[in-house]
């Protein structure tokens, strides 16, 4: 399900790098990984996205860029937020948390 929602149907990349193009894949490759490293690293999140590397999120190391393309915060409440970094003008911009997703409503091309 999950592959048709974030692929809209295509196959998807047959790298890692190549999802990492796209934010919003990228975004939940980042969140499952972030997932994996508290539940064995004694359920705390890591300080940062890279610490990610490479035993939760296969990238290589020249391949940490694409991780900029997010943004990551710990949350006392929450856990952590993660959403991409920059959204387009009239993009709704989704939030994960450990708990689920939030969203805000698209900024810009008010009607």
């Amino acid at each position: 399900m999950w592959g048709v929602i974030i692929f809209g149907g295509k196959k998807p990349p047959p790298r890692t790098a190549e999802f990492a193009k796209n934010g919003r894949v990228l975004l939940f490759m980042v969140d499952g990984a972030v997932k994996r490293y508290a539940l064995y690293e004694g359920n705390r999140y890591p300080e940062k996205l890279v610490d990610l590397i490479p035993g939760y999120l296969p990238l290589r190391d020249d391949e940490a860029s694409h991780l900029e393309r997010l943004s990551y915060r710990l949350d006392p409440r929450a856990g952590y937020r993660l959403s991409l970094a920059r959204v387009k003008p009239g993009e709704m911009n989704i939030i994960l948390t450990p708990t689920g997703v939030e969203y805000t409503a698209p900024s810009g091309g008010g009607a």
